[in-house]
């Protein structure tokens, strides 16, 4: 009977200390250092910059209204003053050509040449900007001798600190 009890306590122990080394348990560590780690983030921004640009410009109507009175008014006296047929349609055509060259002139005379003209240019461009954010933290341990180390998002205020310690096997 003895020898059964005795077989049975040391399966007992030997199934027990085979659950430990095949699970978890909850002990304590040393915290030797706590490192922040941070990540660069990039934001790109955009904007409006805007200029005056000053550009030459041909002064006048800018209009073909001059141009085409003067070529009805040259047209209806050209045939006026056409006596045959023939005739009346060669002074037609050179009085249309004359009126519209003329007012053409006389507009061109009447300005000053070229003026300069002011205007708003507004152009969208992009500020790239880098910002550091913390990322999470990289703590250091002892645990029975060995230095070990896991990221963290929170940061350990203790000098020894609860951990999870897995052990499993290697087959």
């Amino acid at each position: 009977m003895k020898i059964i009890v005795k077989s049975l306590v040391l399966i007992s122990l030997f199934l027990g200390t085979q659950l430990v080394m095949a699970g978890s348990f909850i002990d304590y560590a040393t915290v030797t250092s706590v490192e922040k780690v941070y990540k660069q983030y990039r934001t790109e921004e955009p904007y409006q910059e805007c200029y005056i640009k000053e550009t030459l410009q041909n002064q006048g109507d800018g209009s073909a209204t001059n141009e085409i009175l003067g070529a009805i008014l040259g047209g209806a006296i050209g045939n006026t003053l056409g006596g045959s047929d023939d005739a009346r349609d060669v002074m037609t055509l050179a009085g249309i050509f004359l009126g519209a060259s003329i007012a053409h002139d006389a507009e061109t005379a009447n300005s000053t040449g070229q003026v300069v003209v002011s205007q708003e240019v507004c152009e969208t461009k992009v500020k790239t900007s880098y910002l550091k954010k913390l990322s999470h933290y990289l703590v250091h341990i002892d645990y029975e001798g060995r230095d070990l180390s896991f990221t963290s998002k929170k940061r350990p205020y203790d000098d020894v600190i609860k951990i999870k310690v897995t052990v499993s096997s290697l087959d």
